[in-house]
């Protein structure tokens, strides 16, 4: 099933050749004279708590887009949200590991076990993906599978990312790119992070946040130029990454001076209460102190006075096509 919503739209970015003062490498919808921050929530679905924060941070606070994973325990809840809130900006949180697939386990033995469940490790998978290519065809099945699921709930689809942002991976990235355009999907995520920043505000896990940092800076450049050449949107900069489930409002409050003209992208594990299954994926995760940030109004002032505005990547596709 296919994005037809977009399907105008997107063939109009296509042709848009934005010569304006855009900052080195930046995606095609961002003028070098606007700081433009999107505060995300991954994870939607996954359980209640997050499903109840997403909602409330985006009534009454900064959120404006959520990641959908369209095969969480409590999905069902958050699309039914996702109707109620037609302001918020979805996307489709790629899911190929630590959750559970949308195509049954026959369809892609490789990928799950017996019950459909994805590894729980990180590096084995990344290795295991990159050292097999033969896997590279289910791979695509099961990230269109999960396209098609959340567009068969009458969902918008804005923009993709991925948990444990595994689209970043050299062999599926590609992949990825491909599937924005089969869908008429506009924006993706790059996940590069200014490690000097995130240590400045925060130096615990000072070794791993820089090699995190690097690692993730050499993937972002190659992953950055087949975006551009897709016609996508991204984000310029990121926030989110080498400081994961720890963005409490002191934190957000500390990134405010250090915003760019461009693109900045803030995400967030946000969570209304303490929840079983979000405590078993990530025990020390700030879920709560996410959601003050979210909802802080000194956060609020704080950015207006910096001429920064919140947006979303909905809004980032209509200024490309009105000042093409």
């Amino acid at each position: 099933m296919k994005n037809l919503v977009f399907s105008e739209e997107v063939g109009i970015l296509h042709g848009v050749q934005n010569e304006k003062n855009l900052i080195p490498n930046s995606s095609p919808a961002t003028s070098g004279l606007t700081k433009t921050v999107i505060f995300t929530a991954d994870d939607f679905g996954m359980s209640p708590a997050l499903n109840g924060a997403v909602a409330l941070a985006h009534r009454h606070g900064l959120l404006r887009g959520a990641s959908l994973m369209v095969t969480g325990p409590a999905v069902e809840q958050a699309v039914a949200m996702a109707r109620d809130l037609p302001d918020l900006c979805l996307g489709v949180h790629l899911t190929l590991l630590q959750g559970r697939s949308a195509l049954p386990p026959k369809d892609i033995p490789h990928l799950v076990d017996s019950r459909g469940n994805f590894p729980n490790n990180p590096v084995q998978a990344g290795w295991r993906y990159y050292w097999r290519p033969e896997l590279l065809p289910e791979i695509r099945r099961e990230l269109a599978a999960q396209i098609e699921a959340a567009l068969a709930r009458g969902l918008k689809i804005w923009f993709l990312n991925s948990h444990v942002n595994l689209h970043l991976h050299p062999s599926i990235f590609p992949v990825v790119v491909e599937l924005t355009q089969e869908y008429g999907i506009p924006a993706i995520r790059l996940p590069q992070e200014d490690w000097r920043t995130a240590i400045s505000l925060d130096a615990h896990g000072l070794i791993p946040k820089i090699a995190q940092g690097l690692i993730f800076a050499h993937l972002c450049r190659r992953a950055r130029r087949l975006a551009q050449a897709a016609g996508l949107i991204y984000n310029d900069y990121l926030f989110g990454l080498l400081n994961d489930g720890h963005m409490t409002e002191d934190y957000l409050l500390g990134l405010v001076p250090h915003l760019q003209p461009g693109i900045t992208e803030i995400y967030l594990h946000p969570g209304l209460f303490a929840d079983p299954e979000l405590h078993q994926w990530a025990p020390r995760y700030q879920r709560q102190e996410e959601l003050v940030g979210l909802l802080s109004p000194r956060l609020k002032e704080a950015l207006e006075a910096a001429g920064v505005e919140v947006s979303d990547f909905r809004e980032m596709l209509l200024r490309r096509v009105n000042t093409g």
